[in-house]
């Protein structure tokens, strides 16, 4: 892409910004903050600097990813009395895109996302400045000040941290969604036969309510469990007078469930399918992490 001439055409970077720092925090808000704070010191600075700025872009990501860092630095320490499990805000896949071809990637699923919360940050800005947006280690390394082998290695742990939660095989969007909907069906009906068949044996439930939504505070594991679990919320809601609804859409990049409650969002469900089976479930519950998704749609029932 060629280099922006004026401070106009700078702005078209905005979302490359906020692709860049939605993967480096796991939320929208913020993300979007550090895209504004970034275009901000380039529009402070005076013509003849930015002149002498021969790429743009990366000069952009640069201090987008510095002040990404700190911020991430502050909101792990937050997280760490954060009530319940902290999973990433869920991303309409239209707000984002993770450069400059606008395409979605495995790096902004909900699964890929959440692993990184176990990364350090430099970790996480390695990894997402290396394997993303295709950053050279010796570029890596004068953006976090550090000696480019050093970044090298701090790419490779996070990539053996996130082994684990690279998809094995592409599920097809349509068979992933056939999956997710059978699930939801079975829970609805009370059926723990099919939930169980649905399930892999050691499969996980992660439930982020914050402090304003009830939700399951610690991971469930086990499919039995978790089949326990959705056995009892079937059990409630049949002797509910609220009326819910389902939706499907795609959120991250892929299928994804919008559950209503008297046609307000009230839980966000994904899965993670390995081997045809269902090995980890996403429940997003946190009024503030979902309204967005909401008001961005119109969407109701």
């Amino acid at each position: 892409m060629a280099p922006p001439t004026n401070t106009t055409d700078i702005e078209t970077h905005r979302p490359n910004l906020e692709g860049l720092a939605y993967r480096m925090l796991g939320t929208w808000a913020d993300a979007q903050d550090i895209a504004q704070e970034t275009l901000l010191k380039w529009h402070a600075l005076d013509d003849a600097t930015r002149d002498s700025i021969r790429e743009p872009l990366a000069w952009l990501h640069t201090v987008a990813s510095r002040l990404s860092l700190d911020r991430l630095k502050s909101a792990q320490r937050r997280r760490e009395t954060y009530v319940g499990p902290w999973l990433p805000e869920p991303l309409l896949v239209t707000e984002t895109t993770p450069a400059d071809d606008a395409s979605i990637d495995d790096s902004i699923t909900l699964a890929l996302l959440h692993a990184m919360e176990r990364l350090t940050p430099a970790e996480r800005a390695a990894f997402i400045l290396h394997d993303v947006f295709d950053y050279p280690f010796s570029t890596i390394g004068d953006i976090l000040q550090k000696e480019p082998p050093a970044c090298r290695q701090l790419a490779s742990r996070a990539r053996q941290a996130l082994r684990a939660n690279k998809p094995k095989s592409p599920v097809d969007p349509a068979a992933h969604q056939k999956l997710l909907a059978a699930f939801l069906q079975a829970a609805a009906e009370g059926d723990a036969q099919t939930l169980e068949n649905l399930l892999a044996a050691d499969a996980v439930l992660y439930s982020d309510g914050g402090a304003a939504a009830k939700a399951v505070r610690k991971p469930l594991h086990s499919r039995e469990l978790i089949t326990r679990l959705f056995l009892g919320l079937s059990r409630k809601f049949s002797k509910s007078a609220d009326q819910r609804s389902l939706q499907f859409s795609t959120l991250n990049g892929q299928p994804t469930a919008l559950i209503f409650t008297n046609s307000v969002l009230d839980t966000v469900f994904s899965i993670v399918i390995h081997n045809s089976k269902i090995q980890t479930l996403y429940q997003q519950r946190n009024p503030e992490k979902i309204k967005r998704i909401q008001e961005s749609r119109g969407l109701s029932t």
